[in-house]
């Protein structure tokens, strides 16, 4: 199997995640691509050129949630994504991942120069931020022991880092402590803490 990536793609980061927990680190090669080049090597899989993707043989996969799904599928252990029919856990993946992807949304539109930028987007994007956050705040627990891995908690958590990592919100932590408090439990762990966005490994963004 090959997973093509960007590094600080939070997508990708939850697939290389998922990829750890079903034990299949050594049957995966990582091949780390730009973005809106012609060159892709991404190309000759998929026309639009969307990262994550996974191949595997004949059977290519570029949605996260998908690719997640098959990797646990691959590796065999308890599932991390929930299986279609678990309506509630469905649904709170769904929850999870619009609140992934609001976040992406936002992060692309403060990395604009000044003057593309949208000033209602980013006033709405704050906003809606905050409710989401003041949900959390009031509906996450801190985990006690090892925190519980499910495809809901990696976009959570994907989320938030990306949060702090461009500087989306910065008085989040002191505003929602529970969330923060939530986070850290995660971020503590080795495998999620060797997956963090990196300065160094930024991509410019382009039109």
């Amino acid at each position: 199997m090959k997973l093509y990536y960007t590094p600080n793609s939070p997508y990708a980061r939850m697939c290389r995640i998922v990829a750890e927990l079903a034990g299949l680190t050594d049957q995966i090669e990582l091949e780390a691509v730009k973005l809106r080049t012609p060159d892709s090597p991404v190309l000759a899989h998929a026309p639009m050129g969307r990262v994550p993707l996974l191949v595997d043989g004949e059977l290519v996969l570029s949605e996260a949630r998908h690719i997640c799904a098959y990797l646990d599928e691959k590796g065999g252990k308890s599932p991390i994504v929930a299986p279609y029919g678990v309506w509630r856990a469905v649904a709170a993946e769904a929850e999870a991942l619009a609140f992934l992807d609001a976040v992406v949304v936002w992060s692309r539109e403060v990395r604009r120069t000044e003057e593309d930028q949208s000033a209602f987007l980013l006033e709405v994007a704050d906003e809606q931020m905050r409710r989401e956050m003041m949900h959390l705040n009031g509906n996450l627990s801190p985990p006690v022991g090892d925190p519980p891995m499910t495809f809901e908690s990696i976009c959570l958590f994907t989320a938030l880092g990306m949060l702090d990592f461009y500087e989306l919100m910065p008085d989040w932590r002191d505003t929602f402590p529970t969330v923060a408090a939530w986070l850290d439990a995660y971020e503590a762990l080795p495998f999620v803490a060797r997956t963090l966005p990196d300065a160094a490994a930024m991509n410019p963004l382009t039109r």
